[in-house]
Formats: structure tokens, C-alpha cells, sequence
């Protein structure tokens, strides 16, 4: 693909333009579409199916294969049946909506049909005119997995909404062009015949469910049929240029290219879709009338909805918009002027436009992963200002229905100069910890030797010095691991290896080694499973360090003989302190201790960067095992929170279950 951007979508507008002068030969129209999807796709093969059989099955009207010159492919293919709502095409028809499959060895919806041709991916999107109606189902296929990308998708939803237009143009056009071939038999046959097989046209024209009508050059109504009667009030041999005008037959005449408007007749909004027919000795014009006044109306309500909250969205302190269908509705002038657009520029943009890849991920996971809820918070990622330079931004994301559609409104906060500070920060502690490190190992290297050289004599006071040394050096090395691993997590570089875990054999082996630790201050770790929680999608030696410190920290804080519990269940939250998760099923894991307590003002400071609470000032903490914690199960789409309490430690770790979806 040599064209992008604009270029690139004009050029399909162009070629599209092109496959509409086929009317009505619908299999060429096809044939034309699918040159276009080969030319602009990594597909291999694609075809087109149309609804047969009165909308209950689709069968293949064109297919083309990117190496099979001869179209031996599309021979084998054409005709082939399939029933809707059942296979790949079949869910993509009723839902309406793209069907993709990464790996069709793995998705039982796949039925091959011909061995000869290897399918490893494949693409079904629905072509819809309007808002509802199935016109064909556009199918790509590669032998490879893992072939198409979002990057297809926006290409094919430039080509399929004209495309759409122009396979039913054709088809209307084709309808009518065999209703005008009958009329023109009639004429050829005897009077009985004639009457008789007239009768029948007139029938099925008459009751046809659009309303068409034909006119000649000038807009005179040769032919009408029941329902455009209905809808216009207008009758064969009538102008019908008295409704939409002289000036539309006069382009039709000089351009000999078809259409579209809107009329209000008699309370009511009509859609005519109006098309050059070339008839010898004198061209006409067909028209196909529907219905639209509801759609009309939303649209209207739409806008007045949309003026309501234009001031309120305008007005507020931070960057704020409001998407429909992945399309800017509403923005206001903060958020113009964060990433650089004019409000005509960004308005019905796809916010993937101003988005970075890895960011369109993330913000469709969390969406997709929190549909049950109204609100996501405080979700990192990196936008495209217009000039292209990369920003961080902040986001928070609620659900609202705007006259039944779901939208979603956002607001956005600018925090590179934080991402910047933080990454400067990391640089830093990266550089600590090693300068830290390297003359530790000396010193604690120089005082083990000392200590077991047989040939140094020490006195008793010497020897307690350098066990001294050793142990401060310790410290500082655990100090120095701590700041490392801190860093690591600050880092872009920091991503979770997540598997599948069962959870009850992992929590129960973490506390198994603590046991082991916590001897020495003869404090006990019990474990409790009380059910409801099997496997979670987890980094096991990340997870496993964050779950160690909570439970460390319970042990330093518990008196001698104490107890420290943990436990493992599953918890649907309520509204209280878990907002984030408010109904949702999730995994809990609950560690509580018999030390002294956390007070209110320290249970929200706890897992701040280098917080240190009383207690742990006086055991010697540096307040970043609770911080490297919260980040671990941060970056699990988890909580952790402490609770306070005037006697014992409680601090809980809330997972939801439906990150195992993605």
C-alpha cells in the first residue's frame, strides 16, 4: 500500500465511485469492492455473501484470491450457502457488528469448506445501509494467524458504508431494471397474455415494501407503485419535481450520476435515494423512497441533547469530552488546546486517531474489562498532539446514555512533566542503588575476612565491630534492593509475565515460607482458604513479592507468641472504600496481624513512596516495601488498602475476577 491518510481514502472513495457505474450488475459491483479490499489489505482471499433465501441464509456472489489469477477460487466459491447466525459470517449478519478470529484452529465457529485453501485468520464484517439493514457480508481470510490488525478495520470503515450503498443501488437498480424488462415484454404479447402477465408485474411491483417510483428527464412520474403513492400523495403522470425540486433533474441530466435527499411531506421526513436508468430511446430517473422521520427525530434529539451539554462540558476546569461510537461528540477548549486541534479538526475523529497503539489497547481493555461499570479511574496513556508529539495524559472515564445511545465522558489531565519527574527519579535511584551497592560488597567482603581469618587475632570487642559491620552492611544491601526494585517498577520497561495460577496452592506456598522466617520472633502464619477463588491471571514472582511484604511487615509489627492470619476468598464489593470494583466478583486477600494497631491519619499514607509510620521508624523501615506493593498490585488492575485499627494490623489485596477475560 503506497497511498495513507487522506490520499489513500480518496482514492477508495474514487475506485468505489467507479464500482457504483456497474449498476445494476450486482456481481461486477461485488467483484469491483473486492479489488479494492485485496489492493488495500493483507488479506489473501475475500468474497462477498449476500442474504438468500428470504434472509435466512447467505450465499457467495463474488470471491477473489489475491494469487489466483485465473479464479479458480472464485469459481469453487461461488454459490456456496451459509446459514445466518451459525459460523463466522452467520454471527457477524445478526450481530452487525466485525467478527474476528486470530487463530481459526482454535475457534470452533470456523468450518472449512474447501481443503485446498489454508485459513489461519479471518474477518467478517457486516455491510449495513442505514441503521439496521444487512445488505452483504464482506469476508477476508489469510493462511496465516494473527494477520489483521486495527489498522484493517479503519481502512474497511471507510470502504464499507459506500460500498454498501453502491451493492444495494445495484440490486435496487437490478430490480428495477427487471420490472422494466417485464413491462417492455408485455408490450410484445398477444392481448390475453398481456392483460394476464401485466396483472402479475403491476402485483409485485405494486406491493413491493420501498417505495419506487420513475420519471422522465423533465420529472414527470411514468411509474409509481403503491407505497411511494402512500408516502408522496402523487400519481403517475405528475410532477414530482414540485417536491424535490427542478435544479436536482438538471444536475442528474449534466452529471448522469445519482443522489440522495431529504423531503417533509405531510408531518413526515422521506429519504429519496435518486438514480440516472439509461432507457433507449430516452433516459429516466428511479427513485427509491423509505421512511425516515424517527431517524430524523433522534438525530434532531441527538443535537438538542448535545447543546445541553455543550455548556456544561465547555465550562469545566479540566480537559473534558464526550464519545459516541469511538467519535468525538463534545470537546472543550482545554482539551483543543492539550493536544493541538481546532474543534472542527477533532470533532467525529475516532479517538484511536490521537491515541498511540499500545495506548488503544490498554483503554479497550479497561473498557471491556469494566463493562459492568459506570466509571474507570485515573487510566495512564499517551496521546498524539496534532504535530505528533507524544503526551501523557491522564484519564477518567464514565458511561452516560444520551437519548438510548451509550456515550462515554471523560476527563483528561496533562501529566507529562510527572511521567518526565518520575522518569528522572528512576534514573536516579538506578544510579543510588548501584553506587550504594559496590563499596557494601567490599566492606562486607573485607569484614567476612577478617572475622574467619585464623591468623588475625581479634579481641571480643573487634569481633562484635565487625559483625556490626556486617549486619549494617545487610541492611544497607536490602535498602539498596528495595530502591532497585522500586525503580524497575517506575520504569516503561516494567511488564507483569502473567499465567494462569491456582490460587490457593500459591497463597498457602508464600505463607509456608514466611512460617519458616517468622520462627525466629516465634510468631505463627496461619492460612485460611474460605473458598469461591480457583485461578487468577497473575505475575507469580511479581505477585508473590508484593503478597511476602504484607505479610513480612504483619511479622516485624507482631509481639512475640502472636498470630498473623491469612486468607483467601471471594467477595462481591459494595460501594464502601472498593468504588473502583463497586459490584463486581473479585478475589480478596486478607492479611491481619496482633501488633499495635494503624492509626487513621497513617492507614492513608502507608503505601506512599518512602512513608514510614511510627511503629516502623522504630524498626527500622525505609518505607518502600508498602510502596513497591501498591504498585505491583496496581499493575494487576488490583487495591490494596490498610484498614485501620486500634488493635492489630489489616491489610487487604482486592483482584477482580474478570481480569482472567483478557
Amino acid at each position: 500500500m503506497k497511498d495513507t491518510g487522506r490520499n489513500r481514502e480518496l482514492i477508495i472513495f474514487r475506485r468505489i465511485n467507479e464500482a457504483i457505474s456497474l449498476s445494476p450488475d450486482v456481481e461486477a459491483v461485488a467483484r469491483a469492492i473486492l479489488d479494492i479490499v485485496i489492493d488495500e489489505t493483507p488479506a489473501e482471499n475475500a468474497s462477498i455473501m449476500t442474504p438468500a433465501s428470504g434472509g435466512t441464509r447467505l450465499e457467495i456472489k463474488a470471491a477473489k484470491g489475491r494469487k489466483d489469477k485465473k479464479g479458480r477460487y472464485s469459481e469453487k466459491s461461488l454459490g456456496q450457502v451459509f446459514t445466518i447466525g451459525k459460523g463466522i459470517a452467520g454471527t457477524a449478519a445478526v450481530s452487525r457488528t466485525p467478527v474476528i478470529i486470530h487463530d481459526t484452529s482454535a475457534d470452533e465457529r470456523f468450518e472449512a469448506r474447501d481443503n485446498k485453501v489454508s485459513i489461519g485468520s479471518i474477518l467478517s464484517l457486516p455491510m449495513v445501509y442505514g441503521k439496521d439493514e444487512l445488505v452483504a457480508v464482506l469476508n477476508l481470510s489469510h493462511p496465516a494467524a494473527n494477520s489483521f490488525e486495527d489498522e484493517d478495520l479503519d481502512i474497511l470503515s471507510v470502504l464499507l458504508p459506500p460500498a454498501a450503498l453502491a451493492l444495494r443501488n445495484a440490486r435496487l437498480m437490478r430490480e428495477v431494471d427487471e420490472i422494466n424488462t417485464m413491462l417492455k415484454a408485455e408490450l410484445s404479447m398477444t392481448d390475453n397474455a398481456m392483460t394476464e402477465f401485466g396483472r402479475s408485474i403491476l402485483k409485485v411491483f405494486n406491493w413491493m415494501a420501498v417505495g419506487v417510483l420513475t420519471t422522465d428527464p423533465r420529472g414527470i412520474i411514468s411509474t409509481i407503485n403503491k407505497r411511494a403513492t402512500e408516502m408522496l400523495g402523487k400519481k403517475t403522470g405528475e410532477d414530482l419535481s414540485d417536491i424535490v425540486g427542478h435544479d436536482v433533474f438538471e444536475r442528474i441530466a449534466s452529471e448522469k450520476q445519482g443522489l440522495s435527499l431529504d423531503v417533509e411531506r405531510r408531518g413526515k421526513v422521506f429519504s429519496l435515494d435518486l438514480s440516472p436508468l439509461p432507457l433507449k430511446p430516452s433516459w429516466q430517473v428511479v427513485a427509491c423512497i423509505r421512511d425516515v422521520t424517527m431517524e430524523r427525530f433522534k438525530e434532531k434529539e441527538l443535537v438538542r441533547v448535545k447543546d445541553q451539554y455543550k455548556d456544561m462540558v465547555e465550562k469545566a476546569i479540566d480537559a473534558v469530552y464526550i464519545i459516541k461510537n469511538g467519535r468525538f461528540l463534545l470537546v472543550n477548549r482545554k482539551f483543543q488546546e492539550m493536544l493541538g486541534y481546532e474543534q472542527e479538526d477533532i470533532l467525529t475523529r475516532h479517538f484511536r486517531h490521537v491515541l498511540t497503539r499500545d495506548s488503544v489497547r490498554v483503554l479497550a481493555d479497561a473498557l471491556r474489562t469494566t463493562k459492568g461499570n459506570i466509571f474507570v479511574p485515573n487510566l495512564e496513556i499517551q496521546a498524539l498532539k496534532k504535530d505528533g508529539q507524544k503526551i501523557y495524559l491522564e484519564i477518567s472515564i464514565g458511561r452516560i446514555m444520551i437519548e438510548d445511545d451509550e456515550c462515554y465522558v471523560g476527563v483528561v489531565r496533562d501529566i507529562t512533566s510527572k511521567k518526565e519527574l518520575l522518569t528522572m527519579k528512576t534514573r536516579f535511584l538506578n544510579v543510588a542503588s548501584h553506587e550504594i551497592r559496590v563499596p557494601l560488597t567490599v566492606i562486607r567482603g573485607y569484614g567476612r575476612m577478617l572475622s574467619r581469618d585464623r591468623e588475625c587475632v581479634l579481641s571480643e570487642g573487634q569481633r562484635e565491630c565487625i559483625d556490626e559491620i556486617e549486619k549494617q552492611c545487610e541492611k544497607l544491601l536490602r535498602f539498596s534492593n528495595s530502591l532497585l526494585d522500586f525503580a524497575k517498577i517506575h520504569s516503561e520497561k516494567f511488564t507483569l509475565n502473567r499465567e494462569q495460577v491456582v490460587m490457593r496452592d500459591f497463597v498457602m506456598g508464600v505463607v509456608r515460607n514466611m512460617q519458616i522466617s517468622a520462627r525466629d520472633k516465634r510468631v505463627e502464619v496461619h492460612f485460611q482458604d474460605r473458598g469461591g477463588v480457583d485461578t487468577l491471571l497473575i505475575d507469580p514472582i511479581r505477585f508473590e513479592q508484593a503478597l511476602t511484604n504484607l505479610i513480612d511487615n504483619a511479622v516485624k509489627h507482631s509481639p512475640d507468641g502472636a498470630q498473623v492470619t491469612v486468607s483467601l476468598s471471594r467477595v462481591k464489593t459494595d460501594g464502601e472504600g472498593l468504588r473502583m470494583f463497586f459490584n463486581q466478583e473479585c478475589a480478596v486477600i486478607s492479611v491481619e496481624d496482633q501488633g499495635p494497631g494503624i492509626r487513621i491519619d497513617e492507614a492513608r499514607e502507608l503505601f506512599n513512596d518512602f512513608f514510614v509510620g511510627a511503629s516502623g521508624r522504630a524498626k527500622g523501615g525505609i518505607g518502600l516495601g508498602l510502596a513497591i506493593t501498591r504498585d505491583i498490585i496496581h499493575a494487576h488492575g488490583g487495591q490494596v488498602e490498610a484498614r485501620a485499627s486500634d488493635r492489630g494490623g489489616h491489610f487487604i489485596i482486592t483482584i477482580p475476577l474478570k481480569l482472567q477475560e483478557y
